[in-house]
């Protein structure tokens, strides 16, 4: 089992409808961030951007929750609404950096966001979960009101099951350099012929990198001389056009998923459902919702889904319903216990993979010894999202790998960076970092000790975060 705590802030596979931006030129590497709302997403953004040595001022109303900040954080914690101009401007707005509206209230978001473009703010972001105001084709809702970035948490989290349903062998998936670079996190079973075997003794026929290894809560930049352990997760980096055979070479199992079936009607299970009916090739799709209006109302929108309506953490009704015939099960309700329940179930009737939705972070670290093989929390996912803003330089993208912090940075090899044109194996990159990848005039490189950079490449970077720093400033000019 894996916890996913990555997504949207990267690169993306063709046909995703994900908006990507790049950092404003000139930004300083220490901003001014008023997060407003100090839910989970508000106060893990809080708590990493104050770490990073950002100037953090969070806006919130419930007393409760400014206590838990003051305790946790030094931060700046102002009591109040973020639609009260009095508050926002004693928070510093007019010279704030970035301003990120998470409450559970799109509207205070949005409107939020539109004062503090007026007052200065040079970005903004909002959390928006209603699909009526990402979907208006009668005008642009973020040009109406200054939102630089809206993130919708069921959209990213719908996205990132639909990787996982493609690519069912693996923990996790991600794209880098506009989809044509693939990485896997892959496990390491009792029958892996990788087992025992030095990293530089591995058939490289086929151009692979293998750019780090979770090994007991631990992640690890491995060198040629690490050896591979029964239940290591590796991180696989390849072309995209490469992986299945890099797989088949490894000794994986690069199956295909026919039959899913998703617990939970609400808009995240709504939307992979949507994902998955245009997937190729055909999946064979079952959606499982208690609540019998909303089973109506998705069944008539659905094309190719089958949707039934019942209770998905009863036993009877999956077997009845044939459950262990399903390649993959996803539990998308709104309930973290029913999710966990019912994964188990599946799990127990012989699903060959179960994912798991929870939302409360807290429960995490208890998920993770059930026997889940992937869980996914939407809050983190969207906190990723929002990190990618917080970076300089040429830097494309950004993906959060589990509860070390370690990141995968795309960026460009700027003109006068000391690295240039000089062999891998004689640059000394900062300690716990690793070049996976690299696209050079729309051509994927994957590097060995003799690469060379050259200006302008466009660079997958694997870093802990002890290091992430300085790999951000290791490839401009003069570094």
């Amino acid at each position: 089992m894996t916890l996913r705590t990555l997504f949207i802030a990267r690169g993306f596979a063709a046909g995703r409808n994900h908006n990507i931006f790049v950092p404003q030129k000139g930004m300083e590497r220490f901003m001014k961030v008023i997060i407003i709302g100090a839910g989970k997403v508000g106060f893990n953004m809080a708590q990493l951007l104050s770490t990073e040595g950002h100037d953090v001022t969070v806006i919130e109303q419930s007393p409760e929750r400014q206590q838990i900040l003051e305790n946790a954080l030094d931060i700046q914690v102002i009591s109040g609404s973020g639609s009260s101009t009095s508050v926002l401007l004693s928070s510093g707005v007019k010279k704030a950096d970035m301003l990120i509206a998470v409450t559970e209230y799109d509207e205070l978001n949005m409107v939020a966001c539109l004062l503090a473009k007026k007052y200065g703010a040079k970005t903004t972001v909002a959390r928006v979960r209603n699909p009526e105001y990402l979907e208006v084709k009668e005008f642009s809702l973020k040009q109406l009101m200054g939102i630089d970035l809206i993130i919708n948490p069921d959209r990213v989290t719908a996205w990132e099951i639909a990787e996982i349903a493609k690519n069912p062998e693996a923990l996790g998936v991600d794209y880098y350099a506009d989809g044509k670079v693939q990485l896997l996190e892959l496990e390491l079973k009792a029958d892996s012929p990788l087992l025992g075997k030095k990293i530089k003794q591995l058939d490289m026929s086929i151009p692979y990198n293998i750019v780090s290894i979770l090994r007991k809560h631990v992640i690890l930049v491995p060198n040629g001389d690490d050896i591979l352990k029964l239940g290591d997760h590796i991180h696989l980096m390849a072309r995209t056009s490469d992986m299945k055979a890099v797989e088949v070479l490894l000794g994986f199992d690069a199956r295909k998923v026919e039959q899913v079936t998703i617990l939970g009607g609400g808009r995240t299970g709504f939307y992979l459902a949507q994902i998955l009916e245009t997937s190729q090739p055909l999946m064979n799709i079952k959606i499982i919702e208690k609540d019998f209006a909303r089973a109506q109302k998705i069944s008539q929108k659905l094309k190719r889904t089958l949707v039934i309506h019942g209770e998905g953490s009863d036993y009877q009704l999956l077997e009845e319903e044939n459950i262990k015939a399903s390649d993959l099960f996803v539990a998308l309700s709104d309930d973290d216990k029913i999710n966990l329940l019912s994964a188990l179930i599946a799990s127990n009737l012989g699903v060959k993979k179960t994912v798991c939705q929870l939302k409360r972070t807290d429960i995490l670290p208890l998920a993770e010894q059930v026997g889940i093989d992937t869980i996914i929390s939407p809050r983190l996912l969207t906190a990723g999202a929002i990190l990618k803003y917080m970076r300089v330089g040429d830097i494309i993208s950004v993906t959060i790998f589990g509860e070390d912090r370690a990141e995968m940075l795309e960026l460009i090899a700027q003109p006068g960076a000391n690295v240039l044109n000089k062999q891998l194996k004689d640059i000394k990159l900062p300690t716990g970092s690793m070049i996976g990848a690299a696209l050079r005039d729309d051509k994927i490189i994957i590097p060995d000790g003799t690469f060379k950079i050259v200006p302008f490449d466009r660079l997958i970077v694997f870093s802990l975060l002890k290091s992430i720093h300085k790999i951000e400033h290791f490839f401009k000019k003069g570094s």
